[in-house]
């Protein structure tokens, strides 16, 4: 029974553990796995090759191969070669070295936007997704680096958005720059970049934007409309349902909204144990399934590039204004003094006003 035993179960599971081994060396091997290499190298040299004798070293060399080769992004030791289009011509302003917001192009600065959030999104690797590593406080191993960059990223086109939005104290003006960003963000939504299309989104519907009643009404309906269309898919009716429905028809490359997977993670992480109730020595794989589903899902849009070209000037433009706006309660104090907190009947009477019955 022994000898049955071993010929029809104990060799099927070597197989397969030797197979698991082999993938992970090829496939889906990080630099942070580097410690490991050494155990890895101790258990392949015993167990391995005293009862998997076709292996012929095969671990060895892979493991000898990642000592030596940098992993890379997508940590797979193969590489694609593609063939990508020649990238379209940036739309310059007229001034290279003198201009403003509105001189930019909403589709070079969509352009631009996508560049940077993609550098961001594209370094995020599987271990950062683990553990709620984002959110640790004082870590100092910095799990989640890039992570917490795209999250930065996101937060500062926030407050960019709305503090030019607020700078400006003729309503006329604001509601143009709220059309300028509604374009912005269409243009990222028409390039797949969901993450700064949702970073603009924020803007309009935080406490001291959306609260500007008397400049939405002066903005035009036609960007109404396309606002709506972007919030409608946006939404998070449902889980975002209409979001996850779509970015599942698209084709890459494409940037999608971090947040959903972040979200996703901390249910999973929170509403699963480590180990099973029934047994503490036993790992949950259905909990670690789960996880490996949305990181895979993050991954699969790492490796399509845009073929976009930076503008350096564009560039640096856009990175000053990020680092310089103001905090929400500066915002919010601002908001309040551009359209201060009207009674009912001090709203009936400037609009009779405005409508020239008064």
């Amino acid at each position: 029974e022994a000898s049955v035993w071993e010929e029809k179960k104990l060799k099927l599971v070597r197989l397969r553990v030797f197979n698991v081994l082999k993938n992970w060396l090829e496939f889906y091997y990080y630099e942070d796995d580097s410690v490991l290499l050494d155990r890895l190298l101790d258990f392949t040299q015993t167990n391995i090759r005293n009862t998997l004798k076709f292996s012929n070293g095969q671990l060895e060399s892979l493991i000898e191969k990642r000592r030596n080769t940098k992993a890379t992004e997508n940590g797979s030791l193969k590489k694609m070669i593609l063939t990508l289009p020649d990238p379209p011509e940036p739309i310059l302003p007229k001034n290279r070295r003198r201009f403003k917001l509105l001189d930019i192009d909403p589709l070079e600065m969509a352009r631009q936007l996508t560049i940077m959030d993609f550098k961001f999104y594209s370094a995020i690797r599987p271990i950062e997704c683990l553990d709620k590593a984002w959110s640790v406080q004082d870590d100092e191993n910095n799990l989640a680096v890039n992570v917490r960059a795209s999250i930065e990223y996101c937060n500062q086109v926030t407050s960019w958005v709305s503090d030019v939005i607020l700078s400006q104290t003729d309503i006329k003006k604001r509601s143009v720059l709220i059309k300028y960003w509604v374009q912005v963000a269409e243009r990222c939504r028409a390039l797949n970049n969901f993450n700064t299309c949702m970073a603009i989104l924020s803007a309009f519907d935080n406490s001291s934007v959306g609260r500007l009643k008397r400049t939405w009404e002066a903005v035009g309906t036609r960007t109404t409309q396309i606002l709506q269309d972007i919030r409608k898919l946006m939404g998070a009716n449902r889980n975002f349902n209409a979001y996850r429905v779509f970015i599942h028809s698209i084709n890459p490359p494409c940037i999608p909204f971090l947040g959903i997977y972040l979200q996703d993670l901390t249910f999973i992480e929170d509403g699963n144990s480590n180990e099973l109730k029934k047994s503490k020595d036993l790992i949950n794989f259905a909990k670690r399934a789960k996880t490996a589903e949305v990181i895979r899902e993050i991954q699969q849009y790492q490796s399509s590039l845009y073929q976009l070209k930076p503008v350096e000037e564009l560039q640096d433009f856009i990175k000053h204004n990020l680092k310089s706006t103001r905090d929400e309660e500066q915002l919010y104090k601002e908001s309040l003094k551009l359209e201060p907190r009207e009674r009912e009947d001090e709203k009936i009477t400037r609009l009779l006003q405005e409508s020239g019955f008064l």
